[in-house]
């Protein structure tokens, strides 16, 4: 999503209370700006001593095999060199890899 440029009237800093399990509820100016609607996904990030929400898109398991197939297809258009069995071991490695980073 590309960053948002706040209109003028829209100040940084909004005091918004926490309230029962840990609800709160992001002013509408705010999701106006974003075009947020009931039901999107934030991201939530620990930035220093706060917390940022950034929204985010999630994906379905075969949407992203289905991308993922299509990005193998474009790479093996432009590839003479390797076949499409060692491109996907090697993605499949380079997944791996970033997985086990993230843990």
């Amino acid at each position: 999503m590309p960053p948002v440029q706040l209109q003028k009237n829209i100040k940084p800093g909004s005091l918004i209370k926490l309230i029962r399990h840990g609800q709160v509820t992001l002013p509408a100016k705010f999701r106006d700006a974003l075009q947020l609607k009931e039901g999107d996904y934030l991201e939530a990030v620990m930035q220093g001593s706060g917390i940022m929400l950034k929204p985010t898109m999630i994906m379905g398991r075969n949407q992203a095999i289905k991308g993922l197939h299509q990005l193998l297809d474009e790479v093996q258009s432009h590839n003479t060199e390797f076949t499409q069995v060692e491109v996907a071991r090697d993605v499949q490695a380079a997944v791996r890899t970033t997985k086990n980073k993230k843990l």
